[in-house]
C-alpha cells in the first residue's frame, strides 16, 4: 500500500517537476550590483563582525563559483567589520586591504589567551587604519604584558567598548579629546581610566559603567566625576559602581536609565530610594521614558511604591537577571519580574 501511496504521489508531481526542470534561473546574468548587495545581506547587520569562516563569513561567499568570488572580492563592505583575536590573525591584513577606504568596525577580543598576544606586525596593522574605525569593541587582557595604545586621530570613530583588566600596566592613551569629534557611545568595563582630557565626556550621549575604578585610585576617574563631566546623556547604564550620592549630578537630558541593584547608587535596593531619585530628577529637570532596575532583592512592595512615586515616567522595569546587552530600546525580558 505504501509503495503504491508512493507510486501515485510521483505520477502526479512528474508534470510540475518536469515543468521546474525546463525552467532556468538566470541567477549568473543578474547585475553585480544586485549580487553585491545580496552578499551584504547575508552578513550579520553592520557593525556586527562576521565569523572569518563558516555560513556568515564573506569568506565563504568566495567559494561557490568563479564570478561571485570575483564579486565578492571587490564588495569592500563585505570586509569593513573585522574581528581580531590574539589566537591568530592572518584574514587581517587581507580584509583590510578588500575593505578599502570603508569606515571599520573592529573587535579585538584578546581574553582567555593566557599570555599570548598577537604579533607585533598584526597590532600594528590594526592600529595603522586608525582614521577608519568608527566602531571599536576592544578586550584587552593584563597577561599579555604589553601596552595597549589607542592613537588619534579617529575622525569616524563614534562607538567605543573599551575593557582593561589592568590599567597600571597599560601606556596612557596618546590620545586627545579633538581626536574623537563624532564619539557618541561608551562603553567602560572592568576598567579605570586616567580622569585627563583624553575622553570627551561632554559630547557623549550614550554611556556604560561597568566596575569602573574598582581600585579606587585617586588618579583614575571615578564613576560619579565621570558623570559630572558627561552632561549630554541621553543613555545611562550603571553596574557595579559607586555613585556619591552627596554629589549633586545633574543630567538634563536622561531619558534611558539602566540601574544593576548592587550599584550604590541604589544601595539596599529592598528598598529602593525614592527620595534621593525624585532629588536627582527635579535637579535635572530631565524627562526619563524608560527605567530599568536590575538584579534580585527587589521587595514587590518597593517596586509599587516606586513606580507609584514615579508615575510619570512611561516604563519602568524590574529585571531578576542582569544583561549587559540590555537594549534601550525596551525589548528586555522581564525573566519573570513585572514592568509598567
Amino acid at each position: 500500500m505504501d509503495s503504491q501511496t508512493q507510486q501515485t504521489e510521483q505520477t502526479e508531481q512528474a508534470p510540475h517537476q518536469k515543468r521546474l526542470d525546463e525552467h532556468k534561473y538566470p541567477v549568473l546574468s543578474l547585475p553585480n550590483e544586485i549580487v553585491s548587495e545580496i552578499f551584504i545581506q547575508c552578513l550579520p547587520p553592520y557593525p556586527a563582525c562576521p565569523p572569518v569562516r563558516g555560513p556568515s563569513s564573506p569568506t565563504c561567499l568566495t567559494h561557490i563559483c568563479r564570478k561571485w568570488r570575483d564579486i565578492a572580492l571587490t564588495t569592500p563592505q563585505l570586509w569593513r567589520a573585522i574581528p581580531f583575536r590574539a589566537a591568530g590573525n592572518p584574514h587581517v591584513q587581507a580584509w583590510l586591504e578588500r575593505s578599502r577606504s570603508c569606515p571599520l568596525s573592529i573587535f579585538w577580543d584578546e581574553s582567555n589567551v593566557f599570555g599570548h598576544w598577537p604579533p607585533p606586525k598584526s597590532l600594528k596593522t590594526i592600529i595603522r587604519h586608525h582614521e577608519r574605525w568608527e566602531y571599536a569593541n576592544l578586550t584587552i587582557d593584563w597577561m599579555s604584558g604589553q601596552p595597549f595604545l589607542l592613537e588619534g586621530p579617529m575622525p569616524l570613530l563614534s562607538e567605543l567598548f573599551l575593557r582593561m583588566d589592568d590599567v597600571d600596566r597599560f601606556a596612557q592613551p596618546r590620545v586627545k579629546t579633538r581626536d574623537f569629534p563624532k564619539l557618541r557611545t561608551l562603553s567602560l568595563l572592568h576598567c579605570s581610566v586616567h580622569l585627563g582630557d583624553w575622553l570627551p565626556w561632554a559630547q557623549l550621549t550614550s554611556l556604560t559603567l561597568s566596575d569602573v575604578n574598582p581600585t579606587y585610585n585617586p588618579r583614575y576617574a571615578t564613576c560619579t566625576s565621570i558623570l559630572q563631566r558627561a552632561v549630554n546623556l541621553i543613555h545611562l547604564k550603571i553596574i557595579n559602581c559607586t555613585v556619591n550620592q552627596h554629589e549633586q549630578l545633574t543630567l538634563p537630558h536622561l531619558e534611558s536609565l539602566m540601574m544593576f541593584s548592587q550599584s550604590r547608587f541604589c544601595q539596599n535596593l529592598d528598598i529602593l530610594p525614592i527620595d534621593t531619585f525624585a532629588a536627582f530628577i527635579s535637579r535635572s529637570g530631565c524627562r526619563l521614558q524608560k527605567v530599568l532596575i536590575t538584579g534580585g532583592g527587589i521587595h514587590q512592595t518597593s517596586k509599587a511604591a516606586f513606580r507609584n512615586h514615579f508615575a510619570e515616567i512611561p516604563q519602568i522595569t524590574f529585571n531578576s537577571q542582569y544583561n549587559w546587552f540590555s537594549r534601550w530600546d525596551g525589548d528586555e525580558e522581564d525573566s519573570g519580574d513585572d514592568s509598567g
